[in-house]
């Protein structure tokens, strides 16, 4: 990778000047990182595998050009011609990550920044993609969990019954007439802070999704924040921290709080998300499938 590296950084040259001081960065698992002088950050698909979610982040970056609350992108190439990866160049990013800070804020403070978050997810949805049935699309990342969970026989025939009950009310709460580029993880470790001012990143799970998708990882974090926390900020993470911030997401972003059946929708991927990390996790199923079904007596209204 040290290879990869030299020669990114000799295409590169005009850019990153002379005298350059490059160290690995120890994060990640999809990618290696590298800082350049304190300034740049080359980012390198090291695993064949993410390359279609790495292709992701840069058509994202290309698409929010004029976002200045994401980090700024300096070229990238997902040609393979000069070196046998896709790669990034982009702005290195200063400050701490919300979880860091967010328990020593005022809430003035809190509140002026979920102002910010939401005016980024305003000019990341103003990016209009092609339609098309958002219902139709859950319902097949629905059933390929469902089916899973019959196969292995994972619930009883009353649980069964309240996840098909769940499946039958897609077509009605998950109407959709317009879809928008959506970053699709939006929680703190993915939100840094520098002199009050934001920056989001990693964008590998962006798509095209009714812009309320974009609550679906926010308002699961507001929750659970130790959820999404890394285990130096876990112990920091206090409900009541949280609890207003969806009140700040409706007074500055109000097109993505007045949706119908706002909650319900929320429910519904939180069914999906719970249910697929059930699959995943076996050691957890007892606490998952309480979260599965906790989320499913949203959908069903009990």
């Amino acid at each position: 990778m040290q290879e990869a590296v030299n020669r990114i950084v000799e295409i590169n040259k005009d850019l990153f000047g002379d005298n350059l001081t490059i160290k690995k960065v120890n994060v990640g698992f999809t990618n290696t990182i590298y800082n350049v002088n304190d300034k740049y950050i080359i980012k390198i698909c090291s695993d064949i595998k993410n390359e279609s979610n790495f292709q992701k982040e840069i058509n994202f970056y290309n698409t929010n050009k004029d976002n200045n609350l994401i980090p700024k992108l300096y070229y990238s190439d997902n040609s393979k011609n000069e070196i046998p990866y896709y790669y990034e160049i982009l702005e290195k990013i200063e400050g701490v990550t919300l979880y860091n800070v967010w328990h020593t804020f005022r809430e003035n403070e809190r509140e002026e920044i979920i102002k910010q978050l939401c005016e980024a997810m305003k000019k990341m949805h103003s990016n209009i993609g092609e339609y098309y049935n958002w219902s139709e699309y859950n319902k097949k990342r629905f059933n390929k969990l469902f089916d899973e969970v019959k196969k292995q026989k994972l619930f009883n025939d009353d649980k069964i019954e309240i996840l098909n009950k769940v499946y039958s009310l897609f077509d009605k709460y998950l109407v959709s007439d317009k879809v928008v580029l959506v970053h699709n993880d939006i929680h703190f470790d993915n939100i840094f802070i520098n002199k009050g001012k934001i920056k989001i990143i990693d964008f590998e799970r962006s798509m095209y999704a009714p812009k309320d998708f974009d609550l679906h990882i926010l308002y699961y974090m507001i929750r659970q924040p130790w959820k999404h926390a890394s285990e130096d900020c876990e112990k920091f993470t206090k409900v009541e921290d949280y609890s207003n911030i969806m009140s700040y997401i409706e007074k500055y972003y109000p097109e993505i709080i007045h949706i119908p059946y706002l909650y319900k929708r929320l429910a519904i991927y939180d069914v999906i998300y719970e249910l697929s990390h059930f699959i995943q996790f076996p050691k957890h199923r007892d606490e998952l499938s309480k979260a599965v079904f906790d989320a499913a007596k949203i959908v069903l209204g009990n």
